[in-house]
C-alpha cells in the first residue's frame, strides 16, 4: 500500500522529532521499546492467586547437579572467585555431587588430591571450604559399582567430619536400574548404609535415584524409610538430545506431560511411606548434554521457570539441574575448570530465586494461550510463552502496598542474551537489575509482559 502525502509528511514530522530529543525509533525505557513495539494491542489475561498454602519453597529448591569427578578436577575452589560469587547469586542453596562418574572415581584415603579419577582427602577438604565461601549444601553421593561397603564407610566418614553442617545426604551409586534389579540395589543399599552408619550415626540418605523412570519409588521407600532414607529423588530428562525441540521441551511441563507425571509419582511415594521430602535430584532438558540453541537460551529459562513451579506444586523439596563440563545444558558454562558466562535455565533459577521463599500458591488463568502463573508468599510469577505480549491483571493472594515487577527476557526464544530486570549476569557473578515499580489497589496488580518471557512480581 503506498502512504499518502499526510503520512509521508507525518512520518518526516515525527522523525524530526525524535532527533531533536535524541531519540530514536529504537528507544527502549523499561525494557520495552517505546516506538518499534508490535501494532497489536497486548493480549488481555487474568490471573487469580489462590489463598490457599501449598508446600513450604525453601532456600535450597533452584540447585545444581555436579559429576563427581569435578570436585577431583578441581572444580570447587573457594579462591575462585568467580564461581563462588555465580553460586551465591542462587543461594544458599544445595549442590548434589554425583552422576555417571560417581560409579567410576572411587576412594582413596592415602590418595594425594587433585585428580579427577579419585577422591582423595583433600579434594574433599577443598569442597568443604568451597560450600562454606558460598552458603550452599551438598548432595555427596558415592560410588557403588566399583566399591566396598568397607571403603564408602571410610570416605562416608571423612566427608561427614569435613563438610559438617553443609552435608544434607549421601547418595549410594548413580541410576542403579541401569545396572541392578530393584532387589540386588536394595541389598546393596541397604549394606552401604549399615556400614556409614556405624561409623556416621547420624548420616542420612536419598534414594533410588532412578534414571528410566519411578517404578521402584514407592517399594523404595517402604522398604528403606526406617533406614534413614530422608530424600525419596528420582532423575529425569525431556528425552534425548538426539529429539530435542523447543516445543517438546515446553510440552514436557504441560498437565500430563512428562514432568507433572512424574512430580505426581514421586509425591504419592513420598506422601504413601510418610517421607520427609521428594527431590529431583539430577534432571535438565535433554540427556547426553541437551542440544544448542534449545537447551541454552531462553526457551530453556521459561521451562526451568514452569518445571520449578511443577516440583513446587507437586509438594516437592526441589531440584538439582545437571551442568559442567562441555554440556549445552549446563547453567554456569566452563572453559576446563574455570566459569565463563551463564545460560539458560541459570536464568530461569536466578528469577525464581528472586521469588523469595514461604508457601507455593496455585493460579488460575484466563485469557491468554501458553500462560502459566503461580505464586511464592505474596510474590507472583506469569510465565509469558506465547508470540504475544500479554497485560496480566493479577489478584494477589493478600492485599498489598507496594510492588515491583522483575522482567526476564530476550530478543526470541532462541537468544542467548537474556536479562532480568534489564540486567545479564557477568561471569564475576555482576548483576544489576532495575525492577519497574507497578501500582497496586489492595489485591490487584496489573503489568505487562512481552512474549516469549516471564515477570515476577515482589509484593509488598
Amino acid at each position: 500500500m503506498r502512504k499518502s502525502a499526510f503520512g509521508a509528511a507525518l512520518a518526516v514530522l515525527m522523525s524530526a522529532a525524535l532527533m531533536s530529543t535524541g531519540l530514536t525509533s529504537a528507544t527502549v525505557f523499561g525494557g520495552f521499546s517505546a516506538f518499534a513495539a508490535s501494532p497489536h494491542a497486548n493480549t488481555p489475561v487474568t490471573v487469580s492467586v489462590s489463598a490457599t498454602n501449598g508446600t513450604q519453597v525453601g532456600t535450597g529448591f533452584a540447585g545444581f547437579s555436579y559429576e563427581k569427578d569435578q570436585v577431583g578436577a578441581d572444580v570447587f575452589s573457594s579462591t575462585d572467585t568467580n564461581l563462588v560469587n555465580l553460586f551465591r547469586l542462587l543461594g544458599p542453596n544445595i549442590i548434589r555431587i554425583g552422576g555417571n562418574q560417581v560409579d567410576r572415581v572411587n576412594w582413596n584415603p592415602n590418595g594425594a588430591g587433585g585428580s579427577a579419577t579419585q577422591i582423595a582427602p583433600s579434594d574433599v577438604t577443598k569442597l568443604a571450604g568451597f560450600l562454606q565461601a558460598t552458603g550452599w549444601k551438598v548432595i555427596y553421593g558415592i560410588d557403588l559399582k566399583i566399591n566396598t561397603a568397607a571403603n564408602a564407610a571410610s570416605e562416608a566418614q571423612f566427608a561427614a567430619q569435613a563438610l559438617g553442617s553443609s552435608l544434607v545426604a549421601f547418595e549410594i551409586g548413580n541410576e542403579p536400574d541401569f545396572y541392578d534389579t530393584q532387589a540386588q540395589y536394595e541389598s546393596s543399599f541397604s549394606s552401604y548404609v549399615s556400614a556409614i552408619k556405624a561409623k556416621v550415626p547420624g548420616a542420612t540418605f536419598d534414594g533410588p535415584g532412578q534414571g528410566k523412570g519411578q517404578s521402584w519409588v514407592n517399594t523404595f521407600g517402604a522398604h528403606e524409610k526406617t533406614k534413614s532414607l530422608s530424600i525419596l529423588t528420582s532423575h529425569i530428562y525431556v528425552d534425548s538430545a538426539a529429539n530435542a525441540t523447543i516445543s517438546a521441551m515446553l510440552a514436557s511441563n504441560n498437565p500430563g506431560g512428562k514432568l507433572q507425571t512424574a512430580e505426581a509419582t514421586m509425591n504419592t511415594g513420598r506422601a504413601n511411606n510418610g517421607l520427609p521430602q521428594w527431590r529431583m535430584s539430577e534432571t535438565n532438558s535433554f540427556f547426553n548434554g541437551g542440544t544448542t540453541g534449545v537447551s541454552d537460551v531462553e526457551a530453556a529459562s521459561l521451562w526451568s521457570l514452569d518445571y520449578l513451579s511443577g516440583v513446587g506444586a507437586h509438594t516437592g523439596a526441589g531440584l538439582n539441574l545437571h551442568g559442567g563440563s562441555t554440556s549445552k545444558y549446563t547453567p554456569i558454562v566452563f572453559s576446563g575448570t574455570q566459569p565463563t558466562s551463564v545460560q539458560g535455565v541459570y536464568y530461569g533459577q536466578l528469577l525464581w530465586v528472586l521469588g523469595g521463599t514461604g508457601a507455593y500458591h496455585s493460579a488460575s488463568v484466563s485469557g491468554g494461550s501458553s500462560v502459566t502463573a503461580w505464586g511464592i508468599g505474596k510474590n507472583v510469577f506469569v510465565n509469558n510463552k506465547s508470540t504475544s505480549a500479554i497485560t496480566a491483571t493479577i489478584t494477589l493472594n493478600a492485599t498489598a502496598t507496594t510492588a515491583r515487577e522483575y522482567v526476564l527476557t530476550a530478543p526470541s526464544l532462541t537468544s542467548k542474551s537474556v536479562t532480568v530486570a534489564g540486567s545479564a549476569v557477568s561471569v564475576g557473578g555482576a548483576f544489576n537489575p532495575a525492577p519497574q515499580s507497578v501500582s497496586v489497589s489492595g489485591t490487584r496488580v496489573v503489568i505487562n509482559v512481552p512474549a516469549d518471557s516471564a515477570a515476577l512480581v515482589v509484593a509488598q
